[in-house]
């Protein structure tokens, strides 16, 4: 794999593997691209965890998650030969919440995350407490999206900023969508 950098494509509930490809492509055209399929299905739907009907998260079922992420980053990098220092998690949704679970939990794995359409995943926090210096987070919500409400955003920010990353967070005005300037924005910022 010739780019420095591998970007780790998390989907949205009820896609594939194939739904981010493009994504990002658009982030970084010169970056690896791996991209697995979450293997929890839920009424026929692809996800990386479960989501209760009330709202809550299966938080166990994220914790599995994010070490199964993890080795498979590290399994990854040995079959494929990538730099295992320059993965970043880019997700949606489901993805995006996977993604920011596996920094916390396992920040050694990551250089940072792209999460659109995210929320808090922890009701309480995460033990170890994970030290994000030098990590790189990028949030992108959508103002009206019931998914990611503002509270549990700005909660989020300070947890990740707590524990020492750089976050950027930014709002569109629709819903539970990926905004197209958004995308430039970071995809910007990821080339400098």
């Amino acid at each position: 794999m010739a780019s420095a950098r591998t970007l780790l494509l998390l989907h949205g509930t009820g896609a594939d593997e194939r739904d981010l490809l493009s994504l990002g492509k658009s982030l970084d055209p010169e970056a690896n691209l791996l991209s697995p399929r979450g293997l929890v299905v839920a009424d026929g739907m692809n996800r990386f965890f479960l989501r209760y009907e009330d709202g809550r998260f299966d938080e166990a079922g994220i914790r599995a998650n994010a070490h199964e992420l993890a080795e498979f980053i590290a399994a990854a990098a040995f079959e494929y030969g990538f730099d295992e220092s320059k993965v970043w998690a880019v997700g949606f949704s489901n993805g995006a919440n996977a993604a920011g679970s596996l920094l916390l939990l396992h920040p050694e794995a990551l250089e940072g995350i792209v999460a659109f359409g995210t929320t808090k995943s922890f009701v309480e926090p995460p033990k170890p407490v994970p030290n994000l210096s030098g990590k790189r987070v990028f949030i992108a919500n959508g103002k009206q999206d019931g998914y990611s409400p503002a509270e549990k955003t700005e909660a989020m920010v300070k947890e990740f900023r707590q524990y020492g990353a750089t976050v950027e967070l930014m709002l569109h005005s629709g819903g539970h969508s990926i905004s197209h300037e958004h995308l430039k924005t970071i995809s910007a910022a990821l080339a400098k």
